[in-house]
C-alpha cells in the first residue's frame, strides 16, 4: 500500500548519516509520557524503580530512575488491581526535537551485521507486546507516547536485538533488557538507529541465551500521512463542529511508525494493549475491552481502555482507534458480537453493512469449517483513509464510501460496492489474519483469495446480482490486459526492497490471483477445493504459509491432480496463452481439433524470450469445449501443443465450437476466421432467448476478439462485425466488455480526429434499440437498471442528441430548482450535463455543493462532475485545490487527478500540471507510493504520438527513480508505442471497415 509521508521537515533534521547513535540522556523535555504497565503479583506489591538504559558514544552509561522518584504530578489508573498506569502530565510545549532529530551522531559500520539485511534473523522471535499508548490528537499538533514490554524468545545466542522504527515519526527515548529468567538487568553496549532498513538496533555488552524483556519508551508525531499512527479529523453535521480522532493503517510496514516492532508478517506474537484517552472518547482494538481506568487523586482528566490480550497475529493487522464514533450491533449465529461504527452523524448509514457483515461471518464459518476466533469482529468508517479498507483482525476500518449505505444517496453499484468490499475484507479474517503469507512476495495468498473469496460471500447474499458473471468485466478481462504487457510480473513476485512490497499492491496480486483460484476451483470441482481449502486453514491456523503450503493441502485433497505443477505455470511466470485452435474435417463425420499455445502479447511487435521464464512461457491449460449441439469435452495442455479427434458435429449451419466454455481459464481463443464468422452469425439471427452460449461466453467472445486484434493476431474486422450482436444483447457483462475491451479503446485512439464522427455514429446505432427498449427512467430489474446505466453512459460518449437533452434537462433541474437525478442515473447526469451543458457559474455552484456534502458516495459523484468541465481554468483550478488540499482531502487527491484524467479535453492541461509540480508530489508521497507510481502512467497511457512519447522518455530521464513506479512506467512506455503503431497501422482498417458499413460522419 501506498506511503504519502509528510517528510518535508523531518527529512533534514535525520540527515543522511546511515547510522545514528541515540543519546539516552535525562531528558531536557517535560512534555513526554511516561507510561508503564505494573502487573501486581499479588494484592500488595510495591513497585520498584525501572532502570532504563541510558547510551552514550563507547557504551559508558548513566542511568535514570524511572519510577519511584518520579511521582510528582503522576495519575494511578487501575482495572481490577491487575494493572497500575503511571502518567507524567504534559506541563509545557513540546520542545523544537521532533521524531528523527534526536542529536545523533554517525557510527563506522562493522562488517557483515545483522542490520545490513533487510529481512530479521531468526535468532530472537516476538512472544508478546505489552503496548500502552497515549495518542494526543486534541490539539493542532498532534503527537504521541508510549511504552512498551516485548517479551522476546533468543532462538540462538546474540547480543544484537533489532526493532523496526520509522525515525521520520516515531523515536525510542529509553531502553532497557531484562533477563526474563532472573528479573536482571542485561547491561547495553549502546543502541543506534540503521536508517536504510528501518531498524533500531540495542547491542548487549555480553552474548543473551535466555528469553529476554525489551523495555522501551518512545514518541511520535501524529502526520498527515494516513500511515501508522495517524489524526483524522471530521465534521459532525448534527453539531456542526469539528472533530478529531487517532487511527491507524500499519500494513504493510507502517507499525513501525507507531511502536517499536519485529515488523515483519511471519514474526507473530500476542499483544495486550492500553489506550490512554479523554473520558468522552472511546478506544477500540482488536480485542474486547478489559476495563477502563477511572482517574483518582488530584490527577487529570484521562483514562486508560486495556484490552484483553490477543491471539498470535502479524504486526501490520494491530489496529488502534480512539474516536467519538457511534455504533449498530448484531451477533453472529455462532454468538460474536458484531458492531459497525460511523461518525454520530452517519451512523444510521451503517444498517446494509452490518446485515452484509453478519451474513459472511456466518457463511465463511460454514463454507471454511472453521470459526471466527474472535470473542468480537468491529467495521469502522474513518473520515481520512488511504485505502479502501484495511482487515485489522477484529477491528476492520473502511474508508466511508466502502461501510455506509443511504439508499436515498447511493446508487446500486454504490450498494454492491459496500457488499464487495465488506465480504472480501470478512474473508480476510481467515485470509491473512488467521493465516498470513510468510512474507510478501506471496501476497497474493491474502489477497488472491479475498478478491476471490468475494465474490462467494456476495453471491450467496445477493443471487440477484449475478456477481459471479460480474467477475469477468470487474476483475477477470482488466486483469489480463495488464498481464499482456511486457512489463507484467509474475503471481508469486520477487520482493526485496521496501518500494517492491508497496508495488505488489497491484491487479496481478489482486485479480489475476483470484482470476487463477477461480480457475483451480473450476478444475478440482466444488467439492475437492473447498476440502482443500479447509485442509489449508487447519493447518497453517495462527501460523503463516507459502504458496507451496497452498499447492500441497488443495492436492492432499485431490490425488487426481498435481495442482502445484499445474499451479506453477500460472503463478511463477508472468504473461498468459492464447490457445490457437486448427480444425480439420474428417470422412467420418468427426473433425481433428489441433490445439497450440503461445504467449499472448498485447504488442504486435512484441518478442516473447522463452529463456525468462522457468517454463519457457508455456503453461498447464484445462480447455473445456462446449458446442452448438451441447456436447462438452475437457482436455489437457500441458506445456505442450496437442490433438485429438472429436464428434463436434461441425457440419449443420451456424454449429460452432466454443472453448474455454464458461470462461473459466485465463486464456484467450484464436479461432479460425470462418469460426469467428459463424459465431457472429449466430448471435444475430438467432432470437435471444434461444441463445446456447452463456452470457460469459458471450463476453469472453468479445473479449478475446479485440485483444487479438488490438495484438494484430485477428482482423479488426473479425471484432467489429462480432461487435455489432449487441443491438440483441439484454446482459450487462457482454455490453460492459464490449465497451471497456473493445470501442473504449478505439475511441481513444480516434479522439477528436476527423474519423471519431464516424465511429460515434456507429456506437449510436447499437446503442438505439436497447436504450430504447430500457428507456430513461430508472426502474425495472437489477439487471435492467444496471444495464440502464452502461448504455446511457456510453451513448453520452457517443454524443446521442436525444440522451444528451434529456440529461442537460435533468442537470438544469438539479442545479436550478433542486431536484436530484435519481440515485442510479446521478452520476451520468452530473458528468455529462456539466461536460456539454455547465458554464463557470454552474461548476462554482457545485464546487459549493461538494465543500459541504457529507455523504462520500454524493461527494464523489460531485468531484465528477467538477473534473469534467472543458473549461481549462477551472481544471487548473480543481487541481491546484487537490495540491494544496483546499477542500479538498488527501486521500481524494488521486481520485481527483485521476477524474480529471479521463476528461479528454484536460489531457495536456494535466500532462503540464503533474510536470510542474512533480517534485513537489515527491516530496509529499515519497517514491515509495504505489498510487503515486501509478499517477503519470494513467495520464499518459492513451498518447499516441511520436512528441508524446519524447515527452514521457524525457520526463522519466529527469526523475530516474521510479520507486513503486517501476512497473508503470514501462507500461506508459510500452503502451504509448502501442498506440503510435495501432494509428499508423489499424486505424485504417476500423476507418475503412466504417466506410462498409455505410456509416460516415
Amino acid at each position: 500500500m501506498a506511503d504519502p509521508r509528510e517528510k518535508d521537515e523531518l527529512l533534514g533534521e535525520v540527515g543522511y548519516s546511515e547510522f545514528t547513535i541515540i543519546e539516552h540522556k535525562p531528558s531536557r523535555r517535560k512534555r513526554y509520557l511516561t507510561v508503564f504497565a505494573v502487573v501486581l503479583v499479588v494484592a500488595a506489591v510495591t513497585v520498584g524503580a525501572a532502570v532504563w538504559r541510558v547510551t552514550e558514544d563507547e557504551g559508558e552509561d548513566s542511568r535514570v530512575q524511572s519510577g519511584a522518584d518520579q511521582r510528582n504530578n503522576m495519575l494511578m489508573l487501575g482495572s481490577g488491581g491487575q494493572t497500575v498506569v503511571q502518567l507524567q502530565l504534559p506541563n509545557k510545549p513540546p520542545s523544537e526535537q521532533k521524531p528523527g532529530s534526536t542529536g545523533l551522531n554517525s557510527v563506522e559500520k562493522e562488517g557483515d551485521e545483522p542490520w545490513l539485511s533487510l529481512r530479521l534473523s531468526r535468532d530472537v522471535l516476538p512472544v508478546h507486546y505489552d503496548i500502552t499508548i497515549f495518542p494526543d490528537f486534541y490539539d493542532s499538533a498532534g503527537e504521541f507516547y508510549g511504552n512498551e514490554t516485548l517479551e522476546v524468545q533468543v532462538v540462538k545466542p546474540t547480543r544484537h536485538f533489532l526493532l523496526h522504527v520509522n525515525t521520520l515519526y516515531m523515536n525510542v527515548t529509553r531502553s532497557q533488557l531484562v533477563d526474563n529468567v532472573t528479573g536482571e538487568d542485561i547491561e547495553i553496549s549502546r543502541t543506534f538507529n540503521y536508517l536504510p532498513n528501518e531498524f533500531f538496533v540495542i547491542e548487549s555488552k555480553t552474548v543473551v541465551e535466555r528469553p529476554v524483556k525489551i523495555k522501551l519508551q518512545f514518541e511520535g508525531s501524529l502526520t498527515k500521512a494516513i500511515t501508522g499512527l495517524y489524526k483524522s479529523t471530521y465534521l459532525n453535521t448534527k453539531t456542526n463542529k469539528t472533530r478529531n480522532l487517532a487511527t491507524t493503517q500499519f500494513e504493510p510496514t507502517y507499525a513501525r511508525q507507531a511502536f517499536p516492532c519485529l515488523d515483519e508478517p511471519n514474526m507473530k506474537a500476542e499483544f495486550t494493549i492500553t489506550l490512554v484517552h479523554r473520558p468522552e472518547y472511546i478506544a477500540l482494538s482488536n480485542m474486547p475491552q478489559d476495563g477502563q481506568a477511572s482517574p483518582h487523586g488530584d490527577s487529570t482528566d484521562l483514562v486508560a481502555s486495556k484490552f484483553q490480550r490477543s491471539v498470535r497475529m502479524s504486526t501490520y493487522l494491530v489496529g488502534l482507534i480512539v474516536c467519538d464514533f457511534e455504533f449498530k450491533e448484531t451477533t453472529s449465529s455462532n454468538g460474536k458480537r458484531i458492531r459497525v461504527y460511523a461518525t454520530p452523524d452517519k451512523v444510521d448509514q451503517t444498517v446494509y453493512a452490518l446485515e452484509m457483515a453478519k451474513h459472511t461471518l456466518d457463511t465463511y464459518e460454514v463454507l471454511f469449517q472453521l470459526n471466527y476466533p474472535l470473542p468480537k469482529q468491529d467495521l469502522i468508517a474513518i473520515p481520512d483513509f488511504r485505502s479502501g479498507a484495511m482487515e485489522n483482525w477484529g477491528l476492520i476500518t473502511f474508508r466511508e464510501r466502502n461501510l455506509l449505505y443511504d439508499p436515498e444517496e447511493v446508487s446500486l453499484s454504490g450498494k454492491e460496492n459496500v457488499a464487495q468490499v465488506v465480504a472480501h475484507e470478512m474473508s480476510h479474517q481467515w485470509f491473512g489474519d488467521i493465516v498470513t503469507m510468510d512474507w510478501w512476495n506471496d501476497l497474493w495468498l491474502n489477497e488472491g483469495f479475498a478478491s476471490y473469496m468475494e465474490y462467494v460471500g456476495v453471491a450467496d447474499k445477493e443471487p440477484e446480482w449475478d456477481v459471479m458473471t460480474r467477475f469477468l468485466d470487474k476483475d477477470l478481462f482488466p486483469v489480463m490486459k495488464g498481464d499482456s504487457e511486457l512489463a507484467s510480473h509474475p503471481i508469486v513476485v520477487d520482493v526485496r526492497q521496501p518500494s517492491e512490497i508497496n508495488s505488489a499492491f497491484d491487479d496481478i496480486s489482486y485479480n489475476k490471483g483470484s482470476a487463477v483460484i477461480r480457475m483451480l476451483k473450476s478444475i478440482m470441482g466444488d467439492e475437492n477445493f473447498n476440502n482443500g481449502i479447509v485442509n489449508y486453514l487447519n493447518k497453517f491456523q495462527w501460523g503463516n504459509a507459502k504458496t507451496d503450503d497452498l499447492w500441497q493441502s488443495l492436492t492432499e485433497a485431490d490425488r487426481k491432480h498435481d495442482v502445484k505443477h499445474i499451479m506453477d505455470t500460472w503463478t511463477k511466470q508472468e504473461g498468459f496463452p492464447y490457445v490457437t485452435v486448427q480444425l480439420e474435417s474428417n470422412d467420418n463425420g468427426t473433425t481433428t481439433v489441433s490445439l497450440s499455445q503461445e504467449r499472448f502479447l498485447a504488442d504486435p511487435k512484441g518478442k516473447v524470450d522463452p529463456s525468462k521464464s522457468p517454463f519457457g512461457f508455456k503453461w498447464s491449460v484445462t480447455v473445456n469445449a462446449l458446442t452448438s449441439s451441447g456436447v462438452t469435452s475437457t482436455h489437457t495442455m500441458d506445456l505442450v501443443d496437442i490433438k485429438f479427434t472429436e464428434n463436434l458435429s461441425l457440419n449443420t449451419t451456424n454449429s460452432w465450437v466454443k472453448f474455454n466454455s464458461g470462461q473459466m481459464g485465463f486464456y484467450c481463443v484464436l479461432y479460425p476466421e470462418d469460426m469467428w464468422k459463424t459465431f457472429s452469425q449466430y448471435l444475430l439471427e438467432t432470437p435471444f432467448d434461444n441463445w446456447t452460449l452463456s452470457a460469459a461466453d458471450r463476453a469472453g467472445l468479445l473479449n478475446d476478439a479485440f485483444v487479438l486484434a488490438e495484438s494484430g493476431k485477428v482482423s479488426y474486422e473479425v471484432a467489429l462485425d462480432l461487435l455489432l450482436y449487441l443491438e440483441n444483447e439484454r446482459h450487462i457483462v457482454p455490453w460492459s466488455t464490449g465497451f471497456k475491451t473493445g470501442t473504449s479503446y478505439i475511441h481513444s485512439m480516434l479522439g477528436q480526429t476527423s474519423d471519431s464522427g464516424a465511429w460515434k455514429k456507429f456506437l449510436r446505432k447499437i446503442l438505439k434499440s436497447t436504450i430504447s427498449r430500457l428507456g430513461f427512467e430508472d426502474e425495472g430489474s437489477v439487471s435492467d437498471r444496471n444495464l440502464r446505466v452502461t448504455t446511457l453512459k456510453e451513448s453520452c460518449v457517443a454524443e446521442d442528441e436525444a440522451t444528451l437533452e434529456h440529461i442537460k434537462t435533468q442537470f438544469r433541474l438539479w442545479l436550478d430548482v433542486g431536484t436530484k437525478p435519481s440515485v442510479n442515473l446521478r452520476s451520468i447526469v452530473y458528468q455529462y450535463g456539466m461536460r456539454y451543458g455547465g458554464n463557470e457559474e454552474d461548476w462554482e455552484l457545485v464546487w459549493s455543493k461538494y465543500l459541504i456534502e457529507s455523504s462520500p458516495q454524493e461527494k464523489e459523484l460531485l468531484a465528477s462532475a467538477l473534473a469534467s468541465t472543458q473549461k481549462s481554468e477551472l481544471i487548473t483550478k480543481l487541481l491546484d485545490n487537490a495540491k494544496q488540499e483546499i477542500g479538498i482531502k488527501r486521500q481524494d487527491f488521486y481520485a481527483i487527478v485521476q477524474l480529471v484524467g479521463s476528461n479528454g479535453a484536460a489531457k495536456d492541461l494535466i500532462w503540464d500540471w503533474a510536470r510542474d509540480n512533480y517534485q513537489t508530489f515527491i516530496d509529499r508521497f515519497t517514491i515509495t507510493d504505489r498510487n503515486f507510481g501509478q499517477m503519470i502512467y494513467l495520464m499518459v497511457k492513451n498518447y499516441n504520438t511520436e512528441v508524446q512519447l519524447q515527452e514521457v522518455k524525457d520526463f522519466f530521464a529527469k526523475y530516474p527513480e521510479a520507486g513503486a513506479g517501476e512497473r508503470s512506467r514501462k507500461m506508459a512506455i510500452e503502451s504509448i508505442e502501442r498506440n503510435i503503431y495501432w494509428v499508423k497501422t489499424f486505424k485504417p482498417a476500423v476507418v475503412e471497415w466504417l466506410k462498409r458499413q455505410r456509416v460516415t460522419a
